[in-house]
C-alpha cells in the first residue's frame, strides 16, 4: 500500500490525495542517502541528528505533494530542507563560545558572570509581561507568544499561518505599546539595576 499514494479522484484537493504519514516512510527509506548529503556539507558527527530534524520539519511544515512526485521522493526538495537545517545548526554552533574548564582564569570569569539578582529580576519582569499578556484577547496573546518564543519573523509567521503580515505587525505593535505603558517603570528599574524595586 505504500506505493499507492494518490487516489484517482481528481476532484479532491492535492493535500488529501496523500494517505496518512505513509509518505514519510518513503522519505525515510532513503535515509542513508540523506546522511550522505549532510556528509557532503562537511558534517559527519551530527549528520544523523540533522536528518532527523529534517524529518520533523517535513512533518510540521511541508506538504506531502511537494515531497512525493510520481511516487518518488523529490531529491531537490530534500536537499534544500537538509541544507537549511544544516545551516541553522552550523550558525548556532558558531555562536557558542568554548571555554576550557582546566584553566582557572576561565573558571573565575564564569563565576563572575553569574549574577543571581539580575536573573531573578529578569524572571520577574518576564512573569509580569506574561501577566499583562493574559489580559489580552486570545488572538493577540497567541501571536505575541509565537513571535516572542520562537525564532520566526513576522513574514514567516504570516506565511505559515496565512494571516496578513500587516495584521501581525499591528497586533504586535499594540501588544508592545500595552506592555510599555504598564511595565515601563519596571523595565527602567531593571535596566538601571534597581532590582529591589521590581
Amino acid at each position: 500500500m505504500l506505493h499507492w499514494f494518490y487516489k484517482s479522484n481528481s476532484n479532491m484537493d492535492r493535500e488529501k490525495r496523500v494517505i496518512g504519514l505513509d509518505w514519510l516512510n518513503i522519505v525515510a527509506s532513503q535515509h542513508e542517502d540523506w546522511i550522505k548529503i549532510v556528509n557532503g556539507f562537511g558534517e559527519f558527527n551530527y549528520a544523523e541528528d540533522i536528518v532527523q530534524e529534517a524529518y520533523i520539519r517535513l512533518i510540521k511544515y511541508a506538504k506531502p505533494y511537494n515531497i512525493i512526485k510520481n511516487n518518488k521522493v523529490s531529491r531537490g526538495y530534500m536537499f534544500f530542507t537538509l541544507r537549511s537545517v544544516y545551516f541553522q545548526y552550523y550558525n548556532s554552533k558558531r555562536k557558542i563560545q568554548k571555554v576550557s574548564i582546566d584553566d582557572e582564569e576561565n573558571l573565575l570569569q564564569i563565576a563572575d558572570e553569574t549574577n543571581l539578582e539580575e536573573h531573578e529580576a529578569f524572571n520577574k519582569v518576564c512573569s509580569l509581561v506574561d501577566e499583562v499578556a493574559e489580559e489580552w484577547a486570545w488572538y493577540d496573546r497567541k501571536l505575541f507568544k509565537l513571535y516572542r518564543d520562537t525564532d520566526l519573523s513576522i513574514r514567516k509567521i504570516a506565511a505559515e499561518t496565512g494571516i496578513s503580515w500587516v495584521s501581525i505587525f499591528n497586533t504586535l505593535k499594540n501588544c508592545k505599546t500595552d506592555v510599555q505603558s504598564k511595565l515601563g517603570e519596571t523595565y527602567e528599574d531593571y535596566k538601571n539595576e534597581d532590582y529591589d524595586r521590581i
